[in-house]
């Protein structure tokens, strides 16, 4: 596995790269993980695929210069890993909150994609994000400002919880991101970025529909964040997807994962 960087206009990316195989396949990881969370995968791609996997803005040992990011600049990354490694046709597999950025890039790239595998993918219905998808631009940047020192909004957040106007989910996820500068940093990166990243559910079905995009989708079977009657919903009578259910929660990056893709290739 060979670690590597590359230059961009907004900062230092950092990227892994393994597998000899002869397609390109690229791999966007989801909040608060690395590219590394792809290594436990190697066994079952390296034979068809050279991987390429970046850290994205706010994450791992890449270095970003600007509070957020847009879709302009992950698909300006896509594009320099894709020109480096001399493919103008690849595949792309995404996890988590990789999955709303992957599915956000569709109208760019898939007339450019051979496959797409979908890991328990944000961006069609996640439980308990409503709250968080919604709140307007202007508020996340005023709060952006105000919650340099959380200590006051974590202790509204404690009673919101305890009255029960605050998910148990968003309360964990806020409480455990707002009080160390760098996650900090990364939240509300990633959540000034959100609207960069929305694509509607009946957009994505239409242009897997129509481009004809081969594509898998794995879900953990007790998976408690992504909705599972949505995803069953999208992908309800297109050939060219398929949705695996695998005995895995939400972290569903594993060997039986790896089994499963080598099983299903």
């Amino acid at each position: 596995m060979q670690s590597n960087f590359l230059f961009h206009s907004k900062g230092r990316i950092h990227y892994l790269q393994f597998g000899h195989g002869p397609e390109l396949l690229i791999a966007l990881h989801g909040f608060g993980d690395r590219a590394r969370i792809f290594a436990v995968l190697e066994s079952a791609l390296v034979t068809h695929y050279t991987v390429v996997a970046p850290d994205w803005p706010f994450h791992g040992q890449t270095e970003w210069h600007t509070d957020s990011f847009s879709k302009a600049d992950l698909l300006e990354i896509v594009e320099q890993l894709a020109e480096q490694a001399g493919k103008t046709r690849f595949s792309l597999l995404a996890y988590s909150f990789g999955g709303r950025l992957a599915q956000a890039m569709l109208p760019e790239l898939s007339g450019r994609l051979n496959h797409l595998y979908l890991l328990a993918p944000d961006g069609i219905e996640t439980k308990g994000m409503n709250m968080v998808t919604r709140t307007p631009l202007w508020l996340r940047r005023a709060l952006f400002r105000a919650l340099r020192r959380p200590a006051w909004f974590v202790q509204l957040l404690d009673w919101g919880r305890r009255v029960h106007l605050v998910p148990p989910m968003i309360h964990h996820f806020l409480s455990n991101n707002l009080t160390r500068p760098e996650r900090f940093r990364r939240t509300f990166g990633c959540w000034l970025a959100l609207d960069s990243f929305y694509l509607g559910r009946r957009k994505i079905r239409a242009i897997l529909q129509e481009t004809g995009l081969k594509t898998e989708i794995y879900l953990g079977v007790r998976d408690e964040v992504i909705g599972s009657k949505a995803l069953h919903a999208l992908v309800d009578g297109l050939p060219n997807v398929r949705l695996h259910i695998i005995d895995e929660g939400h972290r569903i990056i594993g060997e039986r994962l790896a089994a499963a893709i080598i099983k299903n290739r």
